[in-house]
């Protein structure tokens, strides 16, 4: 066990004034065992600006003990620093007390060549921190930083300030500036002890203990502010739609899309820090609400477990109707076609770039919109669906395939208990829905002695047709209620794919005929269900509306 402090740590303030004249005077220093500096130069530009506005920047936690004579850095800083014994060792706080001393404490301000991430200019006119341009000298009203923390070196530099006369607020900035950066508070503890066991422990405790704030909780924190409405709060008011749970993940995504931003991209490189998005999110809320309506209703998806890549399809899905709210039937037809046909063509797995394109060509125009989707995916040479025996369902990681998973519930299966229609949305929500059938576990009739047979029948009950949709039955396998004394009626067993013959087949011991016969009545359910949802076959003109020329019309 690690020995506890002997004397409780000291809480204080530094103003940075005194912190850095204690940095110059090589009194701080860096433990060993302290982190690499990883801080880019807008971490350094955010902790500069933050102290200038007054923001909070942390606490920082010291270690004071004896230091030796050694040449410390801090960034482009060098201390030739004397040994002594009240040596402030940075346990917590090297990357600010770093980035403090780089930029207000800079030896000179050279040529391009000679940039660091620790030079910093503040805009007199704007007040605002910039790095310094990327070619060139910088505007003459940039005060550089490095002459801000002393008040002689600020007003020596003030005095030669050409635009002294003619921008005499430029002055009083200059002067705020150095006033709030000499005298901000960094509040810090002080710890004395003897034992480095201990602050390695503060530090890795420091330093892991917690959970990181996600992506999510940072945006509703900068861009939302309010917990009636949040990403979760939305989240949680969608699952009234019996969709599902939509991660808070890709409901960002759709509030990127909304906004008309790339949704492939995270939204901290495209939001400025003083965007307010409330009305964004509540725009968000209730086009994605329409978009889970016409997925359910026209298209024929029930719950998100069964929609393919929703980062992709419900994000562009949650734009049109966020732009077209009220779509004509036609236009819902249409868009349901659309929807469909790109399963057909890889399951919306699109690659960014892809996805952009579909974006850019959703427009205000919901006619035009339309038709430039539909242009975007032309009917395949060879429609797998229509192929005679075994279909050539596109690869999927899940079993069955999502086509013919989808495809199973236009039957509107039964519950093999009660006998009633089961509820999709219901199922999907407790359960992943489809359940193996065969081979029944523990079953002497599929116990088969040879290598070849045993390989046989396992390619066999991996068939997408080895699928049922079924809630989890209690205490046993979906197939053990199909063959047990008593099945369930004909009826019941029709709304699953499966026929007295299969039924038969079963009975005899027979996976592969049983699998056959399941084959034979699922296929045409399969075909009959692409064709109704692609209609390739079918005009994709516009509604007869939006064709119609008003005579006051050119």
């Amino acid at each position: 066990m690690p020995a506890p402090l002997t004397r409780r740590p000291e809480t204080k303030s530094f103003s940075i004034e005194d912190l850095l004249d204690r940095v110059r005077r090589g009194e701080v220093r860096i433990p060993d065992f302290q982190r690499p500096l990883r801080w880019t130069a807008e971490d350094v530009r955010d902790l500069l600006d933050s102290v200038y506005r007054g923001y909070p920047i942390g606490t920082l936690l010291f270690w004071r003990r004896d230091a030796p004579a050694a040449n410390v850095s801090f960034g482009p800083v060098r201390i030739d620093a004397p040994s002594t014994s009240q040596g402030l060792w940075a346990v917590d706080g090297q990357q600010r007390v770093t980035a403090l001393a780089g930029v207000l404490l800079h030896p000179s301000y050279g040529d391009e060549a000679g940039r660091d991430d620790f030079h910093l200019y503040f805009d007199l006119e704007t007040e605002e921190l910039h790095a310094p341009p990327e070619s060139g000298a910088p505007p003459p009203h940039w005060l550089p930083m490095n002459e801000v923390l002393d008040s002689e070196s600020l007003l020596h530099w003030l005095n030669r300030y050409p635009g002294r006369e003619a921008n005499p607020e430029h002055l009083r900035a200059a002067i705020r500036l150095g006033k709030a950066i000499r005298e901000y508070q960094v509040p810090a503890y002080v710890v004395d002890t003897a034992d480095e066991k201990v602050l390695r422990i503060i530090f890795k405790r420091l330093n892991t203990a917690g959970r990181p704030l996600t992506d999510e909780e940072v945006f509703n924190a900068l861009y939302v502010g309010s917990r009636s409405l949040s990403l979760e709060s939305v989240t949680e008011g969608l699952r009234e739609l019996g969709f599902g749970n939509i991660p808070e993940s890709l409901l960002l995504r759709a509030v990127l899309a909304v906004r008309g931003l790339d949704f492939t991209r995270g939204y901290q490189e495209q939001l400025n820090q003083d965007d307010e998005l409330t009305e964004t999110v509540r725009r968000t809320d209730r086009a994605l609400r329409d978009a889970i309506v016409f997925l359910k209703r026209d298209a024929f998806i029930p719950h998100l477990k069964l929609l393919p890549a929703p980062e992709n399809s419900l994000v562009l899905l949650t734009r049109f109707f966020q732009l077209h709210p009220e779509p004509s039937p036609r236009s819902r037809e249409l868009v349901s076609r659309w929807f469909w046909r790109h399963i057909v063509f890889g399951g919306w797995e699109l690659k960014p770039p892809e996805a952009l394109q579909v974006f850019a060509a959703i427009r205000s125009d919901e006619e035009r919109s339309i038709q430039a989707l539909l242009a975007q995916v032309p009917p395949p040479l060879i429609r797998w669906w229509m192929e005679t025996g075994m279909p050539v369902i596109p690869h999927t990681s899940i079993r069955p395939p999502l086509v013919l998973r989808i495809a199973m519930l236009s039957l509107h299966p039964r519950d093999l208990l009660t006998g009633g229609v089961l509820e999709p949305g219901e199922v999907l929500a407790e359960s992943e829905g489809f359940q193996r059938l065969l081979p029944l576990e523990g079953d002497l009739r599929w116990a088969i002695a040879d290598p070849q047979g045993r390989r046989a029948l396992v390619r066999v009950t991996e068939r997408p047709f080895n699928f049922l949709f079924h809630p989890r039955i209690p205490g046993g396998l979906v197939a053990r209620l199909l063959d047990a004394q008593s099945p369930p009626g004909q009826e019941v067993l029709q709304s699953h794919g499966i026929t007295p013959d299969a039924m038969e087949a079963l009975r005899r011991g027979d996976p592969m005929r049983f699998l056959q016969l399941r084959q034979a009545v699922l296929e045409p359910v399969l075909r009959q269900f692409m064709e109704a949802r692609t209609r390739w076959d079918d005009s994709d003109r516009p509604s007869l509306q939006s064709m119609i020329i008003d005579d006051d019309e050119d």
